[in-house]
């Protein structure tokens, strides 16, 4: 679990309480967890160090701006950034994934410190919404929808979560207790994968609905928070008249943002559990596993950036890999679990500074060969795609990768014909309706 401070909000609820003891300890708490300007993150990460920036002053910069009048906000996110363009590239480099604080003995969490200055920017207008348009998650028409109107992608047999709704409110409950959340990458553009999760948490015992939407991490990164929470509640609220309780996510960036808006009553549990937690069951009771290894001699981990605190995802994809596909041997990167790298994909900072994104993808895809395995094992969906796209640009310099679920299941996911049909979308037929939808 992330170490957080004390909000304003938690405080006054503390006060109300009216115990000056309470309040000199919550003080204290949040004392801990305030930036001790040491320079660690500085020398952690290119971003900060190249300006000479520490967390600290990322966040002291940023109250300034808050007390503020909040009509008073926007011109001076544009004065500081007109006084200080050092700080404003920072952030606009920053991918949120926390490796500069990750051993921050004062428990900062970086990746919230700087995506807080998102809203402040787009609220001046330095990060205009139709900027991110293809990406708006929350709107009828996004990239992801587009492509599976386009491609034909839909999921007629599964369940879905408004059926569930449905279902409920006839007086018909469906008997679902658990949704499935892929997140949009996978559900996407990997379909027949998904169908054959699907199938496998069925035939498990599983009682399941399916959702193909997004938590809402674009809007984050284009800081439409507002927006974000907003999408978040309206799928949590679906749960709650389905009657479900309980969240598989795929994603561990998924897991991470629904956790922030996450009612009493719902659990978030990681996809690698459930699969772990099912096979030996289904072992036990004298059948198979239900997985189809893809043959690999030796595999690599990289763990995602989003499972950095609490490793579930990582600790349940290495425990299926040792007893489900216990011929490959298991090898571990320099920077794993909780020191994990980043792929670079991270805040959308492709779109702004595309060769940050390709230094650190590189620097993952060296380390992995490093290792000597050879499959690197991504567990983020974006991991997946931004790792594919590196291998496929140059091949040569690559390795070997993929997603945990195409090892486990045995069904790798076709990028080149992804891209491919990424591209052609803005050629075809469609070309017209998707220029006049999203330009």
């Amino acid at each position: 679990m992330k170490p957080r401070p004390l909000t304003r909000h938690d405080r006054e609820n503390l006060q109300l309480l009216g115990d000056k003891k309470l309040d000199i300890i919550a003080a204290w708490a949040n004392k801990q967890l305030q930036c001790s300007h040491c320079g660690k993150c500085t020398r952690r990460c290119e971003v900060l160090a190249t300006p000479g920036l520490d967390i600290g002053r990322v966040q002291a910069a940023y109250e300034r701006i808050m007390a503020l009048p909040f009509d008073e906000q926007p011109a001076a996110v544009i004065e500081t950034v007109q006084q200080d363009y050092a700080l404003y590239n920072a952030l606009r480099q920053c991918c949120f994934c926390g490796f500069c604080t990750a051993a921050c003995a004062h428990h900062v969490l970086a990746a919230e410190a700087m995506r807080e200055w998102r809203e402040l920017f787009m609220r001046a207008d330095l990060m205009p919404p139709n900027d991110s348009k293809l990406v708006m998650v929350d709107d009828q028409w996004h990239i992801f929808s587009a492509y599976r109107a386009i491609y034909g992608i839909a999921y007629p047999e599964f369940l879905s979560l408004d059926g569930a709704v449905e279902a409920a409110e006839a007086g018909k409950p469906s008997g679902a207790d658990t949704l499935f959340f892929p997140g949009c990458s996978l559900v996407s553009y990997a379909p027949e994968l998904m169908r054959t999760v699907g199938n496998w948490l069925t035939e498990t015992g599983v009682r399941w609905a399916f959702s193909d939407a997004c938590c809402g991490s674009p809007l984050m990164s284009a800081g439409l928070f507002e927006r974000a929470q907003e999408l978040r509640a309206g799928v949590f609220e679906k749960m709650r008249r389905a009657g479900i309780t309980r969240m598989v996510t795929v994603c561990p960036g998924c897991g991470e943002e629904f956790a922030e808006d996450m009612p009493d009553g719902i659990e978030i549990v990681p996809l690698p559990e459930v699969l772990l937690e099912g096979a030996r069951e289904r072992v036990a009771a004298g059948g198979s596993s239900g997985f189809a290894p893809l043959a690999r001699k030796s595999v690599t981990f990289f763990d995602s950036c989003h499972d950095r605190f609490d490793n579930r995802h990582g600790n349940a994809i290495r425990a299926l890999v040792g007893e489900f596909a216990p011929d490959a041997k298991r090898c571990e990167m320099d920077h794993e679990k909780h020191g994990t790298l980043c792929c670079g994909a991270g805040g959308a900072v492709a779109s702004y500074d595309p060769a940050i994104t390709d230094r650190r993808v590189w620097r993952v895809i060296e380390e992995g060969r490093a290792t000597g395995a050879e499959t690197m094992l991504t567990m983020c969906p974006t991991c997946t795609y931004t790792i594919a796209q590196a291998n496929l640009a140059d091949a040569a310099r690559g390795m070997d990768s993929c997603n945990y679920l195409e090892m486990l299941f045995g069904q790798t996911i076709d990028w080149g014909q992804v891209f491919a049909q990424l591209g052609a979308m803005w050629t075809g037929e469609y070309a017209e309706w998707l220029n006049a939808t999203f330009f």
